[in-house]
């Protein structure tokens, strides 16, 4: 495993990072001792940071980890996010960036991974409106006089405007880290954002690296429909694009005997100024793939422009219908 700096924040972070949420119910029932092994081998193989958030299986994913680490949650980096209101009786868990609801948010969720303060707390999915006002960022500065944080930042989606939020975001002082949707299918506004933030020194998190499973190859056209959860703004004609401009991208990602799972994550390495990837694994064995990703090397800067070559005409082209 191989290691970069989180923005300013001092940390160093595994250049692969583990989605908590591949634990908690979306991608199918997981047992609490998988999923702890799960975990730990995360760990031995060198990923040290973890990236939840409470809404993960209604705070499951913040609690799996202090049983699978204990007290203190070992020498991993816990990154967090709150901004729904799990608490409440409804089952569709409302937005909330009110400080007084943050601030319980953050104490709940510090409880429950045994931690404080958290290495690196999240707001979670704020629309634009809450970005622009000056509340939110009082609120997270907050966080961090009251030794609740260490570090803070904002993970971008589901909206629909990512990157006038992420712009928003960066401007403030207070945005240490800053999380949102990248790989070879969804380019834009990823390299965009990735830019703005590398030139403020701002940590980049990215999620979503095999868009859904469709370039890893665990999802084809047939099983597309099943994508849930934040893909579920990808329409049929999306996914039919999609899946068009990967059978272009095949030869590329398939060509430098690594699976095409590793290949995905190693051109996010190779293609923006990013710290971390955040995966999603449900099992030891596509774990330990992804997580051999950054020792197979960058990818050439050739096979990078190509990729991108090729994204940017099929883009041109999905506008243009």
């Amino acid at each position: 495993m191989k290691y970069r700096r989180l923005g300013g924040t001092g940390l160093e972070v595994s250049e692969v990072s583990y989605g908590v949420y591949s634990l908690t119910g979306m991608y199918g029932e997981i047992g609490v001792s998988d999923a702890i092994k799960i975990l730990r081998l995360a760990w031995d193989l060198g990923i040290n940071l973890f990236d939840t958030a409470d809404v993960y299986g209604k705070g499951y994913g913040e609690e799996i980890l202090r049983r699978a680490f204990g007290d203190g949650v070992k020498e991993i980096v816990v990154a967090t996010k709150v901004g729904y209101d799990i608490y409440a009786p409804s089952k569709r868990f409302q937005r909330r960036y009110d400080p007084e609801y943050i601030e319980y948010a953050v104490r709940k969720s510090a409880e429950r991974i045994g931690k404080r303060p958290i290495d690196i707390l999240q707001i979670h999915n704020p629309p634009l409106e809450v970005l622009k006002s000056p509340q939110l960022y009082r609120t997270l500065r907050n966080m961090v006089e009251r030794g609740l944080a260490e570090h803070v930042g904002i993970a971008l989606g589901p909206e629909r405007d990512v990157l006038r939020e992420a712009l928003e975001a960066i401007e403030h002082s207070e945005v240490e880290v800053i999380q949102f949707v990248y790989n070879a299918l969804e380019q834009r506004p990823g390299r965009e954002i990735a830019r703005a933030a590398g030139e403020k020194g701002i940590g980049v998190l990215v999620r979503v690296p095999h868009a859904g499973g469709i370039l890893s190859e665990r999802i084809d056209r047939e099983g597309a429909e099943k994508l849930r959860d934040h893909r579920s703004l990808r329409d049929k004609a999306w996914l039919e694009w999609a899946f068009n401009l990967y059978d272009a991208m095949k030869p590329i990602l398939r060509g430098y005997g690594v699976t095409p799972g590793q290949n995905a994550i190693r051109f996010i390495l190779s293609s923006i100024p990013v710290s971390s990837v955040v995966v999603i694994a449900t099992s030891e064995e596509e774990l330990r793939e992804y997580a051999e990703a950054p020792d197979k090397g960058l990818l050439d800067p050739e096979a990078v422009s190509r990729i991108i070559e090729l994204y940017e005409e099929a883009e041109k082209r999905w506008v243009e219908r």
